[in-house]
């Protein structure tokens, strides 16, 4: 429980390694191998957790669902894309990665259901990419 802890603390706050494991008690580099391993499950099972509703049942579920919240007909997920921050990536197409504020990013597309439950993520497109063309491409 502790090692996932300090990982969800390490995705939600972005701070350092020796920070983390200043937090938890533990060395920076231990803290660097929990992350690692723990990212690596998490990445195994989301094909588990995260998906769109597979049965007619489920998405007529969904439908019914944001109607109610919205009364909007038809909607099977909430889209939207936002920009997680990064450090410099250093390589010769870094530039890609600045978004226009300034800072460099991935543009991560997330698609939600009514539950507030995760159906899709896409986390591939550097930060100056809009997010209409993730839309198109997705």
């Amino acid at each position: 429980m502790q090692q996932i802890l300090l990982v969800l603390r390490f995705c939600a706050t972005g701070c350092m390694l020796q920070t983390v494991g200043d937090f938890t008690g533990i060395h920076k580099t231990t803290a660097c191998r929990i992350v690692k391993r723990v990212i690596g499950i998490f990445a195994a099972l989301a094909a588990e957790y995260i998906h769109m509703s597979n049965t007619q049942e489920e998405i007529d579920e969904v439908k019914r669902k944001f109607y109610t919240i919205a009364k909007f007909p038809r909607v099977i997920g909430a889209i939207d894309c936002t920009h997680v921050k990064i450090i410099f990536p250093g390589r010769a197409n870094a530039e890609y990665f600045r978004k226009r504020k300034g800072h460099f990013s991935i543009n991560v597309q997330v698609v939600a259901d009514p539950n507030l439950l995760i159906r899709n993520i896409v986390a591939r497109w550097p930060g100056s990419t809009h997010d209409q063309t993730i839309l198109k491409n997705s």
